[in-house]
């Protein structure tokens, strides 16, 4: 499965940390209400982890395109 993720960078204390902007699938929905945005990440990794738990599927299934809005 693939999902593009639009984040939101320089966040934290020391600016090293990111928030979930924006998230879709390839048919284009968007996860509205199944996310929090306030949460913020050290790297893409626990995103990666967390979406794919959003979503149901393995996390080694999971592709993120990060995208510029």
């Amino acid at each position: 499965m693939e999902l593009d993720v639009y984040l939101i960078c320089g966040r934290g204390e020391k600016g090293d940390k990111f928030q979930l902007g924006q998230v879709f699938n390839k048919e284009g929905n968007y996860f509205k209400d199944e996310y929090d945005p306030t949460t913020q990440y050290n790297n893409m990794d626990e995103l990666q982890e967390a979406l794919a738990k959003m979503v149901n599927v393995e996390k080694a299934s999971l592709k993120l395109n990060q995208i510029n809005l």
